[in-house]
């Protein structure tokens, strides 16, 4: 299967979505599968996994039901909080849900630096990988100092990193120290890393394929064409790019550098970290 490890969908309101500002009219919108599907036929993916865009068990709750009714999602990411005394009887309820490949929560919008180091946070991630879960690391660049002191206390948790951690693509400042970690964090063998988001991250008006390049010749370097896996970031990467332009970069990349590993890249990579 052609994979996109990475998108949303949601129904739109200003109330749940107020991350949505005036500047991002075209996501002030209902996205639904439907919409998708038009899109994945026109590039050749076979299937998604879908990722919470609500930090609530509503939405994980609303994910499953739509992965019923729509074959083209083949794993859902939902949230859950992880610092719940009664994490583990969720989970155990949700074990029947095959579809439910792993969880996430915002890590980015959260005031605190050290948010991720709780005891009582690190606590609910490693009872996710006693019941076989996932987990989608979505961090900012300044966030991966924290980031690896955190996966060096979960050695063996499937773990990705979304959106190359957010480097500031646009203007490359920060560039050096963000390879940096990016390097240390890929020692890690159960880590992950997605090549999504990266068009939001750079000029949404005048970004040219030449951007990404040395973003992405890191990651791959570091992290080896068997642990990078493409997802889209649809709806989000309509801020900056279609969801053709979004694929085509990454193709033409891998067609270039990588071309004995785009099954992987684009699938075998997503299907076998989250087991599809």
């Amino acid at each position: 299967m052609r994979i996109d490890a990475h998108q949303h969908f949601w129904v739109y309101s200003p109330e749940e979505f107020d991350w949505i500002g005036e500047n991002e009219r075209v996501l002030k919108r209902d996205y639904l599968p439907p919409a998708l599907q038009s899109e994945l036929n026109g590039q050749g993916i076979d299937g998604t996994v879908v990722v919470q865009a609500r930090q609530s068990t509503v939405e994980t709750q609303w994910l499953l039901s739509l992965a019923l009714e729509h074959p083209l999602i083949k794993g859902v990411v939902g949230w859950v909080d992880l610092m719940s005394p009664t994490l583990e009887e969720q989970l155990q309820r949700w074990q029947s849900a095959s579809v439910l490949k792993g969880f996430r929560h915002v890590i980015q919008d959260e005031s605190d630096p050290n948010f991720m180091l709780q005891a009582s946070f690190i606590k609910g991630l490693t009872l996710l990988h006693q019941y076989d879960y996932a987990y989608d690391l979505l961090i900012v660049a300044s966030q991966l100092p924290q980031a690896r002191q955190l996966l060096d206390k979960l050695p063996q948790h499937r773990i990705v990193i979304d959106h190359i951690a957010k480097p500031d693509i646009a203007n490359g400042d920060g560039f050096a120290k963000w390879k940096e970690h990016m390097q240390s964090i890929a020692e890690k063998q159960n880590v992950y890393c997605k090549i999504s988001g990266m068009v939001t991250e750079a000029n949404h008006q005048k970004w040219q394929e030449e951007d990404f390049i040395p973003f992405m010749d890191v990651v791959f370097s570091a992290f080896g064409p068997e642990r990078v896996m493409f997802g889209s970031d649809w709806p989000v990467c309509q801020l900056a790019a279609t969801y053709p332009e979004v694929i085509q970069i990454v193709e033409r990349y891998v067609a270039r550098m990588y071309p004995e590993f785009s099954q992987h890249i684009f699938g075998l990579n997503a299907e076998r970290f989250y087991r599809l």
